[in-house]
């Protein structure tokens, strides 16, 4: 991908994920390129790759329109999240270092700060880095990777859900229990919480 392509793809991604451009809205090439002063050429080859990643899909004008996270889609994103995390754990168990537990507990703090403020945006934000650096003590590249496009769809099915403090609190109480089975490396207990979290905190539809 060419780097005016991949600075479009960013761009239309954040306003994706943001909410900005809301499920169901036609992409225009045209305003596209020129909103970021480009050709059509990076602008296609940008969303190609949205369309790619499953962001985006084909409407009944042919035109590219962002997908609507449904609540069978959303339930299909949790099972991967449970299977994919899931499978980690022992790996995770077995092969996580001081530094992995020392970046959780990290994460640990600043959303415990961020739920303190109410800062929902950071608090989400910090919640999806906490997973992926829990899953990533497994050393399964693959795997992380599998799992931080699935990030996406989550961010966009979390769209329009209140976040609470108390709720945040409480998330940041199911994070500290992850953290303690990874550091005792009690795997089978690890995953059965971890599928739980993952499981009941799933926006619902």
């Amino acid at each position: 991908m060419t780097s005016k392509a991949d600075r479009v793809r960013q761009a239309v991604l954040a306003d994706i994920l943001s909410g900005a451009v809301a499920p169901g809205t036609p992409l225009d090439e045209v305003a596209l390129a020129q909103q970021h002063d480009v050709s059509r050429t990076p602008v296609r080859e940008a969303l190609r790759a949205l369309q790619g990643d499953g962001l985006l899909e084909v409407g009944p004008r042919r035109q590219l329109l962002v997908v609507d996270v449904s609540p069978e889609r959303r339930r299909e994103v949790t099972t991967l999240r449970v299977a994919l995390e899931g499978a980690a754990t022992a790996a995770a168990c077995e092969r996580r270092d001081e530094d992995d537990l020392d970046r959780l507990e990290l994460l640990l703090l600043k959303q415990g700060r961020a739920a303190g403020a109410g800062d929902a945006e950071t608090f989400l934000r910090l919640d999806e880095e906490f997973h992926l650096a829990l899953a990533g003590a497994a050393r399964m590249p693959t795997l992380s990777r599998m799992l931080e496009q699935l990030g996406a769809f989550v961010r966009l099915g979390r769209l329009g859900e209140a976040t609470t403090t108390p709720h945040m609190h409480g998330l940041v109480g199911e994070h500290e229990e992850l953290v303690s089975l990874l550091r005792s490396r009690r795997a089978a207990r690890l995953r059965s919480a971890l599928a739980t979290h993952i499981e009941q905190t799933t926006p619902r539809g």
